[in-house]
């Protein structure tokens, strides 16, 4: 459910836009508000399953998630719909943690590692089918059905857990931490909104963007500080004290970020300025996923053999490589140079965060690897999060600088505002009307989306600069227990 919704939500965007009329931002918020509250709840979802038991706050969490897609599929408007989205990715930060830990705790030691390629890889699965799914159910019903797949899905999961009859017993005992979990929830949302609104700032309000960035930069800044030092954080940061660790964590930020606008942004580029439909979105996308899947595994004994930083370098290079083969492939509108770029992205990326992964869990100590995997997802999130934020920052810029100095009054004036917001109707009905303005616009928005991948390219030149600073030559996990 949290993997599918993460992907088939990007490919079904432009047909959510159109239909609650939404601006640019409101349709990124659809997607955003999923991610924040998701960064922001991991932490909280892991030391609730340890403080009340892992099949509680699993069932809770599943609970929740369903009604809030219920509540995405019946919403109206753009507040209801974003509100739910926030909703599902509270339910799924609470969700995540608990499953992990309810896998790991079912199965014994010499068992665990089949069971998490299990886990991973059916989550890894319905990433790739999600545009692919998204695509299908827009060609023969409506957008609210991408939401309600999720109910029998939990409907399924909850019965198998009373089935099963899984030990409900809590993982331990430590504190929640009330004012962590404030800081938290309070300062990435502010941070990430009020730096997508800066793009986007409110009439005669421009100072309020600034003020909202600026009040959840100092919260963050304060949840660090704090979780640095109290004897019991809801993230310990002291974790990724280490400079090589440090590196990882920010390696699969990057990741991260590059990957959430491409799954977004790349079937959005599909529909818009290629024309495709939806399904043909959906299928398009399959170059930048596949890769992940076809290679994840080959990267796990890249690692074991050589260690994590040979292997992240050139996974980034390679990425580097593909976004600037992207960005020919949207000047041109080719779709075939695209593809190109985007298997290069794919295939680039699962090399770099693969290794990254596992070796910053590989170097933690055994009693606090499951906090360090909760920062590092944190943060990961946190980096999808933003990555959306850069794209429409850049997109709307672009457009903004691009635009005509006059645009159309009378009737077509509230037509020309949304086709420069990206509604694909509008700019259908704007082709018919004003060919000329149309085609202006449509440069405007392809241009747009060249300087959003082109900021994803300079994000891999800043993955490859801490790479190559941060990350040790031929680093190898500790080395296993011989049989004997």
């Amino acid at each position: 459910m949290i993997f599918l919704d993460a992907t088939v939500v990007g490919v079904s965007l432009p047909t959510i836009q159109t239909h609650l009329d939404l601006t640019t931002p409101e349709a990124a918020w659809i997607v955003n508000a999923f991610l924040v509250a998701f960064a922001s709840s991991l932490a909280i979802g892991g030391r609730l399953a340890d403080r009340f038991g892992r099949l509680t706050v699993f069932r809770t969490a599943m609970v929740l998630f369903a009604a809030a897609s219920l509540a995405c599929a019946l919403a109206g408007t753009a507040t209801q719909i974003i509100a739910s989205r926030a909703l599902q990715g509270l339910g799924a930060g609470l969700m995540q943690p608990a499953s992990t830990a309810i896998v790991i705790g079912a199965y014994p030691e010499g068992q665990r590692g089949r069971a998490m390629a299990t886990y991973f890889g059916v989550a890894l699965l319905f990433l790739m089918a999600g545009p692919v799914i998204g695509g299908l159910v827009l060609s023969v019903a409506n957008w609210p059905w991408i939401f309600l797949l999720n109910l029998p899905v939990a409907v399924a999961a909850l019965g198998l857990s009373m089935h099963l009859r899984l030990p409900a017993r809590a993982g331990g005992s430590r504190g929640i931490d009330p004012l962590g979990c404030l800081l938290l929830l309070g300062g990435l949302p502010s941070l990430v909104l009020g730096l997508e609104w800066l793009g986007h700032p409110p009439p005669h309000a421009a100072w309020i963007p600034i003020a909202l960035a600026a009040t959840g930069l100092t919260l963050s800044a304060v949840f660090v500080i704090r979780s640095s030092r109290v004897p019991s954080p809801l993230l310990n940061v002291r974790l990724i004290a280490s400079r090589t660790t440090l590196g990882q964590t920010i390696v699969l930020a990057l990741v991260s970020l590059i990957m959430s606008a491409q799954a977004v942004y790349g079937a959005i580029f599909l529909q818009e300025s290629l024309g495709f439909t939806p399904l043909q979105a959906g299928l398009g996308s399959m170059p930048l996923l596949v890769p992940v899947v076809l290679v994840i595994h080959s990267a796990g004994k890249l690692y074991d053999r050589i260690g994590a930083a040979r292997p992240v370098f050139v996974g980034l290079a390679v990425t580097l490589a593909g976004l600037c083969i992207e960005v020919i492939g949207v000047i041109q509108s080719s779709y075939p140079v695209l593809a190109v770029g985007m298997a290069a992205v794919g295939a680039g990326s699962t090399y770099a965060s693969t290794p990254a992964n596992t070796d910053v869990l590989s170097h933690a100590p055994d009693a606090q690897r499951g906090e360090v995997s909760g920062l590092v997802q944190t943060t990961r999130q946190l980096g999808s999060a933003i990555g959306i934020v850069v794209c429409v920052l850049a997109i709307g810029w672009t457009v903004a600088a691009s635009l005509p100095e006059a645009m159309p009054r009378g009737p077509l004036a509230d037509v020309a505002a949304r086709a420069v917001e990206g509604d694909v109707e509008a700019i259908a009905t704007l082709g018919t009307e004003d060919p000329d303005l149309a085609n202006r616009l449509k440069d405007a928005r392809r241009s747009g989306m060249a300087a959003a991948f082109i900021v994803q390219a300079l994000a891999a030149v800043v993955g490859i600069f801490v790479a190559q600073v941060c990350l040790r030559p031929f680093q190898r996990p500790p080395a296993a227990p011989s049989a004997d």
